[in-house]
């Protein structure tokens, strides 16, 4: 018989974890994913609750509904904002008591529940403490670490598998991805992807912006790297403010110029590279050309401007004054 869990790629401890427990109706009423964004945590639950079904006699509609995210028993707290409030989850416990739609059983899957805030936390936890009848709670975290002990102790905890560079590489040909068509991409979303498939399909659809930018990003530090010899600061202010022309634009630049810095300042200063982003080609040949200190100050002015947007500053001046700054620095 086809399992809705075939959908799951590997993982094959969980799957056979969740497989029997639910074939025993053991399944606990509290359980917590850890595993980074596009481990598979969300397609995990949804196949658990399409098993739920299916073992409880549900019909094939229904479990199929389940299956593509449609059922209204099978719910995902939004999340939408930065922290996770108290008053999500307060509104969360007052439909929780409710009778379900059309299932013998509810689920409620809290997608980055590591931003929940330590209030919401402990309203969270009287749930957890006392469920009602037939309602599975479903933590899902990059960080469980974030989460109060008290939450931790309380819930079930399960790792997702997270895979090597070439199992990704492997799964994006499994899947039809032509890696031979953008080999610096492919690079690129293995690299970030930090083991977790869903997260290298993202990053390979060319209409994400996470590529865009990282190139971006290495095109300035390249820039600066030239300064007074083959580029001018026009050069620099061109390329920046050309790369942002929203605040999604420039928190992306951001973000890929401190990975940068910080991997010229690993290679400067440690004898094991640990680099996040660049190879070590490229990083120990902008080691070589910039000072310690102008890694250092490029990395505080970069953090500088990322923590000052948080207060609405305006994206055009920021990118403009991102680039007179590390102009002056380099």
């Amino acid at each position: 018989m086809h399992s809705f869990f075939d959908g799951v790629y590997g993982n094959d401890a969980v799957k056979e974890l969740f497989a029997s427990r639910i074939a025993e109706n053991k399944l606990s009423h509290a359980y917590m994913l850890v595993g980074p964004d596009g481990s598979g945590k969300k397609t995990l639950v949804h196949a658990i609750a399409s098993e739920m079904a299916r073992h409880s006699g549900a019909s094939e509609a229904m479990v199929e509904r389940i299956a593509g995210g449609h059922s209204p028993d099978v719910l995902t707290i939004p999340t939408d904002e930065k922290r996770i409030g108290i008053d999500t989850v307060r509104s969360f416990v007052s439909t929780v008591y409710l009778t379900p739609n059309e299932l013998d059983f509810k689920i409620y899957i809290f997608d980055g529940a590591d931003r929940l805030t330590p209030q919401a936390q402990n309203a969270l936890l009287k749930i957890i403490e006392e469920p009602p009848r037939s309602v599975y709670i479903f933590l899902l975290c990059a960080n469980p670490a974030s989460l109060l002990q008290t939450v931790r102790s309380r819930v079930i905890s399960v790792s997702m598998q997270t895979f090597t560079e070439d199992e990704v590489r492997r799964y994006l040909a499994s899947i039809g991805e032509n890696m031979s068509d953008d080999t610096q991409r492919a690079d690129f979303a293995v690299r970030m992807s930090a083991g977790a498939l869903g997260a290298v399909k993202t990053l390979m659809d060319p209409e994400n912006k996470e590529y865009d930018a990282y190139k971006k990003a290495e095109a300035a530090v390249a820039c600066l790297s030239k300064k007074n010899r083959s580029t001018a600061y026009f050069d620099m202010l061109a390329l920046v403010t050309g790369a942002v022309k929203s605040t999604e634009d420039l928190a992306l630049l951001l973000k890929y110029l401190i990975a940068i810095y910080r991997d010229v300042f690993y290679a400067q200063n440690s004898e094991e590279l640990e680099l996040t982003l660049i190879d070590e080609e490229t990083a120990e040949h902008y080691a070589a050309l910039f000072s310690v200190r102008t890694v250092i100050e490029s990395l505080e002015l970069a953090s500088n401007v990322q923590k000052n947007m948080n207060f609405n500053v305006n994206t055009g001046l920021s990118a403009v004054y991102l680039a007179e700054n590390l102009w002056r620095i380099t």
